[in-house]
């Protein structure tokens, strides 16, 4: 998946949280179980953002 430039989800295992930085912002989620999830949520507060996902297929439907 194509991140936009300065989009960055940084997880830190130590702590069990993830860093997001997108389009101006920084925010920090966690803990977590593991890092897919981790990184799960930052992509999913990105999309919150406006941030389009173009790995996920978009159905006829959502058009």
């Amino acid at each position: 998946m194509p991140y936009e430039q300065e989009m960055q989800i940084i997880f830190d295992m130590v702590s069990r949280t993830t860093v997001v930085s997108f389009r101006g912002m920084i925010k920090m989620f966690g803990p977590f179980e593991d890092r897919w999830e981790a990184i799960h949520a930052g992509e999913q507060f990105c999309r919150d953002n406006g941030w389009i996902d173009t790995s996920i297929p978009v159905s006829v439907a959502e058009l």
